[in-house]
């Protein structure tokens, strides 16, 4: 360190703020030495350098969460404004965005491009044909009085490779996928859902719902419908409910351009934890935002399945499972 490297590091010192450092004793001496008007010793030379360094340890302890803070901020805010924009084009045009993505494969498996925090959250659930037990006639009316008359779905074990960004795999001219066809009768094979234990709870219910309990990963814990709970207080913990999750992709908001109210955009989630397991990254993951609808109910008073004429949309989570409290949350930390 030359001469005046340390007089700039001395006036750096005298302007920076003592309150960081916890030791009374230490602070004490610092503040002496910080209004000290004459030339240092040696050794108080030296006492500042330590100070100045204990300094910038604390500035970077207090900066070090600031970038996983930002992401957090940021897909609490895309969460809600996408949240926002699908209600107001339902309100408007009284449907939701036709093409959504499903978030298993065409033989209801996981996407082979997933985040592996997406099975944390997601189960498959196979909602039947045409005529099968009211099930795949409920769901192919309900979508359709809903506006989603197709639905995007990747082929078995499809990857995206090369140029093929994974958030445009779903995308028929970009990946390997295929558009199943609401309107004309169609269903995907098997349909990406939240489980919940509940539906396990009656012979009639697992016969008329056959919903999964279990999430992809067994590890989690799924026990009086907490998964479903924590997204909407209206699932409430001894009910059946049928909740699908659909990824918010660039065709489906692409099919809103002409309305008065349309959604410019489908946002990207980021999340660098610096855990495979729990990251979230676009190169690599499908990172949409994904809008879980409850489709129906299973009333064990009249042991009936109750099928909404239109599904309803419970809330927008981010492709790890969290919704918009939850991203806020973290923003705070």
């Amino acid at each position: 360190m030359n001469i005046n490297q340390m007089k700039s590091a001395i006036a750096k010192f005298r302007k920076a703020d003592l309150s960081v450092i916890k030791d009374a004793k230490l602070r004490n001496k610092a503040q002496s030495l910080q209004g000290k008007e004459k030339g240092f010793t040696l050794l108080e030379l030296l006492v500042v350098i330590t100070l100045i360094a204990i300094l910038a340890t604390g500035a970077l302890i207090a900066y070090e969460d600031v970038g996983q803070s930002a992401e957090a901020a940021s897909a609490g805010n895309a969460a809600a404004t996408i949240d926002r924009a699908i209600r107001t084009y339902r309100a408007v045009e009284n449907v939701y965005p036709n093409q959504w993505d499903n978030l298993v494969d065409s033989a209801g498996s996981q996407l082979t491009f997933r985040a592996p925090i997406m099975d944390s959250f997601l189960a498959a659930w196979t909602p039947g044909v045409s005529g099968d037990s009211g099930k795949g006639d409920a769901m192919i009316e309900m979508l359709e009085e809903s506006g989603i008359e197709e639905l995007q779905v990747v082929n078995a074990g499809g990857t995206p490779n090369g140029d093929q960004a994974p958030n445009r795999f779903h995308n028929e001219s970009t990946g390997d996928s295929a558009e199943v066809e609401i309107e004309d009768g169609d269903l995907p094979a098997r349909f990406a859902v939240v489980p919940n234990d509940n539906c396990q709870a009656g012979g009639a219910a697992t016969a008329l719902v056959d919903y999964p309990a279990n999430a992809f990963d067994t590890t989690v814990t799924v026990s009086g419908n907490n998964l479903q709970n924590q997204y909407g207080d209206a699932l409430e913990g001894d009910e059946c409910h049928v909740l699908i999750a659909l990824g918010f992709g660039g065709d489906a908001a692409a099919s809103t351009t002409f309305s008065n109210v349309a959604i410019a955009q489908s946002p990207t989630y980021v999340r660098n934890t610096g855990d495979e397991d729990t990251e979230v990254n676009p190169e690599t993951h499908y990172s949409r935002y994904i809008g879980l609808f409850q489709a129906g109910e299973f009333n064990f008073d009249v042991n009936e399945m109750q099928w909404n004429e239109t599904i309803r949309l419970i809330a927008i989570v981010s492709p790890d499972g969290k919704n918009i409290d939850q991203l806020v949350s973290e923003a705070q930390q």
